[in-house]
């Protein structure tokens, strides 16, 4: 009877020392998906969102995506954006340009925009003969 126990507890202790046996591996059909975080607006409030894509995002994609408005998904979660249309953000070193005056954004729009450059330097917003900033995102 001892035999057997100390069998089965070599058995038991090699079964865990093996790990369940299952080992890591590339992901199926290429490349991990990525995702783009981009800031909408929930209660006048700026939540961060993933966007799945199949690459990196830089912080000019994420802002053309912000620029594109919320999809039909975050429409149905009640998130909405407060970046007029036709703003077409621009980053560029550590300045956002974009197609309107900035003077007259809302802070919850300016707040979208810094947010999803995520540039790690505070940032400078600029459009119609204004500028804004030096800003770093509030979230």
């Amino acid at each position: 009877m001892r035999t057997v126990v100390l069998v089965a507890a070599a058995l038991a202790l090699a079964w865990v020392s093996a790990g369940c046996g299952v080992q890591p591996s590339e992901p199926i059909g290429g490349s991990a998906a990525t995702g783009a975080l981009v800031y909408l607006v929930r209660d006048d409030t700026v939540v961060p969102v993933l966007r799945p894509t199949k690459q990196p995002t830089t912080g000019a994609r994420a802002l053309a995506l912000l620029a594109e408005g919320p999809n039909g998904r975050e429409q149905a979660q009640g998130l909405t954006t407060a970046v007029p249309p036709g703003t077409a953000p621009v980053l560029s070193g550590n300045t956002i340009t974009v197609a309107t005056d900035v003077s007259t954004l809302p802070e919850v729009a300016v707040s979208q925009l810094v947010c999803t450059a995520a540039a790690a330097e505070p940032l400078t917003l600029v459009g119609g003969g204004h500028r804004r900033g030096p800003l770093t995102c509030p979230v």
